[in-house]
């Protein structure tokens, strides 16, 4: 896997990973999605999508060790948020955190090797260092969340599998530092693609994905001077490319007049860490 150099580093000194929120997407698309938020000594992973074997390679090939993940927050039960999860958590003891829809969907209450957390959707809680509120979201699952984290001044939002943009979803994106948002499909592509009809009608309806024109409306509508940066997610290989997909995304920072930086990850290779 070819890592993309971390030229971005906020607060090189030693003092940075005690104090900075920071930020690894180890995947991110139909085939998997996995990302870690961590502050001081506190390290949570955010859809566990991969195999817990394949989790475990990217977290060491970016210098995490697995049996540092203290939680595993899950959006919703499809599998490419959710696969690895239990296999992940029983092997290296850490908690799982669900909605309850999400929770009975995949059958965490009452498994016998890692502790659940039932959640609440708007309501706030804490591990270590990290502030949690998780958001519902319009998806055809359980019952999905976005997620919010918080620690020092930062805050990271993480929102993928939703249909369409609600005005509490638009508010819970104002005020973040940092944004990790659903570009999920071009929508001329997506028509005129290979995609069967009822998928397409899936995908596109207001319970399936947002698409790169919806996304860049919504950080148009909600970039702010705290934004420091946006990364566009879950985009569809058949569906999408990073070239249209940052091509939305900067039109929208150029009209929310943001000098937020952006990017795009990758089902593969992910994207870099950086600081919150």
């Amino acid at each position: 896997m070819n890592l993309p150099p971390r030229s971005d580093v906020i607060c090189p000194s030693p003092l940075c990973y005690l104090l900075c929120v920071r930020v690894t997407v180890l995947a991110s698309g139909s085939g998997g999605n996995a990302c870690v938020v961590e502050s001081g000594k506190t390290r949570v992973l955010v859809d566990a999508g991969l195999s817990a074997k394949e989790i475990e390679k990217r977290l060491a090939v970016r210098g995490i060790g697995a049996e540092t993940i203290r939680a595993i927050f899950i959006t919703h039960e499809h599998g490419d948020h959710s696969i690895g999860a239990l296999t992940f958590a029983a092997r290296f003891g850490c908690s799982l955190f669900a909605t309850a829809g999400t929770a009975d969907a995949l059958g965490l209450e009452g498994n016998l090797f890692s502790p659940f957390v039932r959640m609440e959707s708007c309501r706030e809680g804490r591990i270590g260092e990290i502030g949690f509120r998780p958001l519902g979201t319009p998806h055809d699952s359980n019952e999905s969340v976005a997620y919010a984290f918080e620690a020092d001044e930062a805050r990271v939002v993480i929102a993928s599998d939703l249909g369409h943009v609600q005005r509490q979803f638009l508010d819970f994106l104002r005020g973040a530092t940092t944004l990790l948002l659903e570009f999920n499909h071009d929508e001329d592509m997506l028509r005129d693609g290979p995609y069967v009809w009822p998928l397409k009608q899936r995908i596109a309806g207001g319970w399936g994905h947002l698409s790169n024109r919806q996304s860049a409306d919504a950080v148009s509508t909600t970039a702010g001077e705290r934004l420091r940066r946006v990364v566009a997610t879950h985009l569809s290989r058949a569906n999408n490319t990073p070239a249209l997909a940052l091509a939305a995304l900067a039109s929208a920072l150029e009209v929310a007049e943001s000098g937020a930086a952006y990017g795009a990850a990758d089902q593969d290779d992910g994207y870099e860490t950086f600081d919150a």
